[in-house]
């Protein structure tokens, strides 16, 4: 008896696993992809969310222009003027463009850091509620999984029957304008 349980007990655990998936795969899988970035692109509140950073990247711009081109300028003065000058003159005109130069870098690095945290603070808000969008329409489409559809994600190929970004996109300017 204690043989014939220990070759049926393994026995009925394999069948069991190997029906196990079969039960699984009865249930239907419904799976939708979307593109975030054209959702973002399309919906008002990102054409908004754009606008207001658009007008930052506008404002910060021109001062830096001006500074560019100053050092621009003060590079061909030591290339054009270079060879003329004494040793001691070259040295301190080099030493000051490169102090500029540093200058610039440290102005420029703090305006891409406030770009950053102008997106951040603009755009969360958005994705916060495109997840909750998503999550939405994906339960009232019946949908088991929803998928990004940008190639970085991994996604290589989706029938566009499958797309629910315009869905999507609809259910969210609908909330955020509420």
């Amino acid at each position: 008896m204690k043989t014939s349980l220990r070759i049926l007990l393994p026995v009925l655990l394999c069948t069991a696993l190997f029906l196990m998936p079969l039960s699984v795969a009865a249930k239907e899988i419904k799976v939708g992809v979307i593109s975030i970035q054209e959702i973002i692109d399309t919906a008002k509140v990102g054409q908004e969310a754009r606008k207001v950073l658009e007008a930052k990247k506008n404002e910060l711009e021109p001062k830096f222009r001006s500074e560019q081109e100053s050092l621009q300028a003060q590079a061909q003065e030591i290339e054009k003027k270079g060879t003329v000058w004494s040793e001691e003159v070259r040295t301190e005109k080099e030493r000051d463009y490169q102090k500029n130069l540093r200058e610039y870098q440290l102005k420029v690095e703090d305006a891409q850091y406030e770009m950053k945290q102008l997106e951040k603070k603009v755009l969360d808000p958005i994705f916060k509620e495109l997840q909750a969008v998503i999550t939405e329409v994906g339960k009232n489409e019946g949908l088991t999984l929803v998928f990004e559809k940008s190639r970085s994600n991994g996604l290589l190929y989706a029938d566009e029957t499958l797309d629910i970004s315009e869905t999507v996109r609809k259910a969210l300017d609908e909330k955020m304008v509420k």
